[in-house]
């Protein structure tokens, strides 16, 4: 394994820069150039041991092949901890979700899922199947479409561009659905949305007053958030909380925070006991494993480099 000092040379890394049937499946695009993963549920590539960056101690600290970089970090915000993973990828594809099972009946820990789907770092995603409403897509996977208007929307494309749609206002997701050149492979019912277009938002009234199931009111309770910095450039955190020295964090807090690390979307996930971060073959947050929640689906970071047994 390198050393922590290889962590220098992820600076210099560059990487290149419809509306929905009544359909179970979605027909996904069309091939494009190699180190395209697919795009459904299938796992992807095993990540090469050797493209683990290590720190002093032995931890894992970073990642990086040809076709993905990922670096962690655990930054002291007040009086909590944020993990953070930083993470550029070369095509759309390498941004994942995965599911417990494929007809989301099921749910599993996130850790036994990310082990599952070969994932370089995980975190869950908006545990779809504890609720009975929602817009809900993984991988061109249709698996409910009934928006409900106290809910934001965040949709990822084909080309790994977050949009938000706020109170799943329906006229501005038929016009995102039917735009010339873009399908949708996941859809996130959850919320609230955090940062939209550059533009830091406050917590919406509607998450205020519905949103006791989740603790939305709550200064304190651990969180996940997916955030989008640039082009194919991204960010993972998990704010480690309900413990004595990490107290957790408001989602306006939390907010603010990755709007000053430059995001310019960012998205509210599945929080409180969901709140977990997966890296290198382990958990990265302070949740042990014996203390995971298991939940419906994550969303996880692949390499597009074929293992050796491929």
């Amino acid at each position: 394994m390198r050393k922590l000092t290889a962590l220098l040379l992820l600076l210099t890394m560059l990487i290149p820069g419809a509306c929905y049937a009544e359909t179970p499946v979605e027909e996904a695009p069309a091939e494009t150039p190699a180190l395209t993963l697919p795009w459904d549920l299938s796992p992807g590539p095993v990540p090469g041991e050797d493209n683990y960056i290590t720190d002093e101690s032995g931890e894992h600290v970073a990642y990086q092949d040809e076709t993905v970089t990922v670096t962690m970090e655990r930054v002291v915000v007040g009086d909590s901890t944020f993990n953070v993973a930083r993470i550029r990828i070369a095509h759309a594809s390498q941004l994942r979700t995965g599911l417990a099972n494929e007809k989301a009946t099921r749910t599993n820990k996130i850790s036994t899922m990310a082990k599952n789907q070969n994932a370089i770092v995980a975190i869950g995603g908006d545990y779809f199947s504890d609720a009975k409403n929602g817009y809900v897509v993984r991988m061109y996977n249709v698996y409910r479409k009934s928006p409900k208007s106290v809910y934001d929307m965040l949709l990822i494309d084909d080309q790994g561009n977050f949009h938000i749609i706020l109170q799943s206002d329906p006229e501005e997701l038929q016009a995102l659905l039917a735009t010339e050149g873009l399908t949708f492979p996941n859809a996130f019912h959850f919320g609230p949305a955090m940062i939209k277009d550059g533009v830091l938002l406050e917590t919406a009234q509607y998450y205020i007053d519905n949103g006791n199931k989740y603790n939305i009111r709550s200064t304190s309770e651990p969180r996940c958030a997916i955030g989008q910095l640039g082009e194919l450039e991204y960010m993972f955190v998990v704010v480690d909380g309900r413990r004595k020295d990490s107290d957790g964090c408001s989602v306006a807090e939390l907010a603010a925070w990755m709007h000053e690390q430059g995001c310019q979307q960012a998205y509210n996930l599945d929080g409180g006991n969901s709140a977990l971060m997966w890296f290198g073959g382990e958990n990265y947050s302070d949740k042990t494993v014996k203390g995971e929640r298991s939940v419906s689906d994550i969303i996880y970071i692949s390499t597009a480099v074929p293992s050796e047994e491929e």
